[in-house]
């Protein structure tokens, strides 16, 4: 019994101390588990950590190159906007160091720099040194030499930029404008584009590119008839982070003014088996207006009458061009006939009073045509799409003024009535009635139904010049090339008519801004 109650005694406490033991194996692994829990959520954090570090420096350093390229892009709108110099609300044109007197060229090795300094900052495109982190080496890359040599003209002093925007700061303070360091304009060849144009085989002819409104073209060392040079325009940004960035434009001239750089005739009819009506009141034969009434614009009431003219005078210089302008040969006897008297119709001694014309390739064709629409649509100011009938004058600007000259493009037709003036271009892709108690200081295009039509009396003129043609059927679709329809202008009533007036077709010309013809980002990796 004893012996029993000993072996039990001992198997309780063997058990005993397996339990022991066992509690103490199943604590040692906690201790495990929980020190690798512990270093694997160290770890997770330190990912972690080191990951949202890495984001950060990604979303910085994306920041920064985002802030040099639109930086870049900005210096390339102020080289753009500054080449146009006919606009004059800009600053400090490029026109002297860059363009020069109308119908010269410029040539392949001029270069304009406008720079964008800091405060207490150099900016000098032309020190090449490897210190300074402005220098222009990109232009050896282009022309296949350093812009410092000899035979490169770099026009100075530099311009300097006007980048601030006025009274947006706190308390109407100036604040800087885009961080850009330098913008250059050169011309645009075959050499510098790399880029065979005419298709001869040989990209590296130097001579610049002319822009025709459809086409750039080799100028072969003189300028093109009807078409405009093109120019490159590059700028360089740098943040104070350091990123940096090269953007470039290849710009011309908009199609507007590549096209009507000079307008043909005070009243151009562009097309075949066009038409035109006058009212065929007697005129005095003078270089102007018979009436003195309409020497005051829009002052007659609707029942006035006056004498009907079209008058290719210009009334800003000693010079002109035809009253009429036709583009068909077989319209011209029709045309002629109808403009009768002939003294209601005045040209400059030695320039027929209805003539013959030969516009740019871009007038000729309705497809060309269409893209002068389309370019000047993406220009207008104001854009009108009435859904059904016609807009009137009560849709135009009130702000239009002229210094506040404006683009308005009806797409549809559109009534020019009442009593007021309008200042700008207007193009109406449907009908034109006008009703000559209004007014126009600017260019009328009527392109695509090409009908003006006006039957009622007035004193209202319109200065600077009216175009018309047809470029849509009946169903408003586009006409095959490369025939236009029949343009039709009609004047059955009175008012003073149009006066060319070459200052209103450059203002006009100075709401077109240089439009561009391509763009790209010029890689920064090391050659």
């Amino acid at each position: 019994m004893h012996e029993g109650m000993h072996e039990g005694m001992h198997e309780g406490m063997r058990e005993g101390h397996r339990l022991k033991s066992r509690a103490r194996s199943e604590g040692g692994v906690a201790i495990v588990i929980a020190i690798f829990t512990l270093m694997l959520i160290s770890v997770v954090g330190t990912a972690l950590i080191l990951m949202a570090g890495t984001e950060s420096a990604i979303k910085g350093n994306y920041k920064s190159a985002m802030h040099a390229f639109y930086d870049a892009k900005a210096g390339l709108e102020e080289g753009r906007g500054r080449l146009f110099w006919p606009n004059p609300n800009i600053p400090n044109p490029v026109a002297n160091c860059v363009l020069p007197a109308p119908g010269a060229i410029v040539p392949w090795n001029r270069v304009c720099y406008i720079v964008n300094p800091s405060s207490n900052e150099v900016v000098n495109p032309l020190d090449l040194s490897a210190t300074n982190p402005y220098a222009d080496t990109e232009y050896q890359q282009e022309w296949g030499i350093k812009v410092t040599d000899a035979t490169v003209q770099v026009q100075q002093p530099f311009i300097t930029s006007t980048s601030v925007i006025p009274n947006a700061g706190v308390g109407g303070t100036d604040i800087a404008g885009p961080l850009y360091k330098w913008v250059r304009i050169t011309p645009r060849t075959e050499s510098s584009a790399k880029l065979d144009v005419d298709g001869d085989g040989d990209s590296t002819d130097p001579n610049p590119l002319f822009y025709d409104g459809i086409q750039q073209l080799v100028s072969g060392g003189n300028p093109v008839p009807n078409a405009a040079q093109v120019f490159t325009v590059t700028a360089l940004a740098m943040t104070p982070y350091g990123s940096r960035r090269i953007v470039q434009y290849t710009v011309a001239p908009s199609a507007f003014a590549s096209a009507l750089a000079t307008f043909p005739s005070a009243l151009t009819l562009d097309g075949n088996g066009v038409s035109f009506k006058g009212p065929g009141q007697q005129g005095s034969g003078n270089s102007g207006n018979s009436n003195n009434a309409c020497t005051s614009g829009n002052s007659g009431h609707s029942g006035s009458s006056s004498v009907f003219q079209i008058v290719g005078n210009d009334m800003d210089a000693p010079s002109g061009i035809p009253a009429i302008g036709y583009t068909n040969s077989s319209d011209g006897t029709s045309i002629s006939s109808a403009a009768t008297p002939s003294t209601n119709y005045l040209s400059p001694q030695s320039i027929p009073n209805v003539g013959l014309l030969t516009l740019p390739p871009m007038l000729q064709t309705p497809s060309g045509l269409d893209r002068l629409v389309q370019s000047i649509t993406q220009n207008a100011d104001l854009v009108l799409n009435p859904s059904s009938g016609a807009a009137d004058q009560t849709s135009l600007p009130s702000a239009m003024s002229a210094q506040n000259p404006v683009i308005v493009v009806v797409n549809g037709d559109f009534n020019l009535h009442g009593y007021g003036t309008g200042y700008g271009l207007l193009l109406v892709t449907g009908k034109l009635d006008y009703d000559p108690d209004a007014s126009w200081n600017g260019v009328i295009l009527v392109i695509g139904k090409g009908v003006f039509t006006s039957t009622k009396m007035g004193l209202g003129v319109i200065k600077g010049g009216v175009f018309v043609a047809q470029t849509l059927d009946s169903s408003g679709h586009l006409l095959p090339d490369p025939n236009l329809g029949n343009a039709s202008f009609t004047q059955t009533g009175g008012g003073c008519g149009i006066q060319y007036s070459s200052n209103w077709v450059k203002q006009i010309q100075g709401l077109m801004t240089y439009q561009v013809l391509s763009f790209r980002e010029i890689d920064q990796t090391i050659r």
